[in-house]
């Protein structure tokens, strides 16, 4: 580039210079070098009607579209920097959300634990209330059993102290003396 740069002055003085066929003079060397006022202002006009032509077909219409280019691509990274917010927001929610569920997971577990040992405790104490009433049961049955028997064996004593006091007093004892003898043998039983 640098190259170029240096090359185009020098071709420019030596295009005017191998157009003439030798000895140049010095009017004809300045004229060429210089050229025609109205041939410059003409091709100076030129350039700046090109100028002005591309400057509105082409320099407006995309300085147009860069500006738009440049207000989409804003706007995408307002969009998108809105969106990013939205997510770090609803990633906030949703970590809160879990925390919450967390917690609330925790306090079900503490709940169930304390309803098993609430449970677990009136279970154990209807297993004791029903084993204490069958013992009360079982208590009442043996009494009762051991009362039976008693009359048993009250009644085989009386049965057998009849018979011996039959044979004793070899004759036949009536109902009242029956009575009283019963009477009196139970009372030496009981003491």
């Amino acid at each position: 580039m640098k190259k170029a740069a240096k090359l185009v002055p020098i071709a420019l003085f030596a295009v005017p210079l191998s157009a003439c066929d030798g000895a140049i003079s010095k009017d004809d060397f300045i004229s060429k070098l210089f050229p025609n006022v109205w041939d410059a202002l003409a091709t100076l006009l030129a350039f700046i009607v090109l100028l002005l032509v591309a400057f509105f077909f082409a320099y407006k219409p995309v300085k147009n579209l860069i500006k738009k280019r440049g207000d989409y691509v804003e706007g995408k990274i307002k969009d998108a920097d809105e969106k990013e917010e939205k997510a770090k927001q609803d990633l906030l929610k949703s970590e809160q959300r879990i925390k919450d569920s967390n917690v609330e997971a925790m306090e079900i577990v503490e709940k169930a634990k304390q309803d098993a040992l609430i449970e677990k405790e009136r279970i154990a104490n209807e297993a004791k209330l029903a084993r204490e009433a069958e013992v009360k049961k079982a208590k009442e049955e043996i009494a009762q059993e051991i009362e039976a028997s008693k009359d048993e064996v009250h009644k085989e004593i009386v049965s057998v102290a009849l018979d011996a006091s039959k044979k004793v007093l070899s004759r036949e004892v009536n109902s009242k003396d029956n009575e009283k003898l019963i009477d009196d043998f139970i009372k030496d039983l009981d003491k």
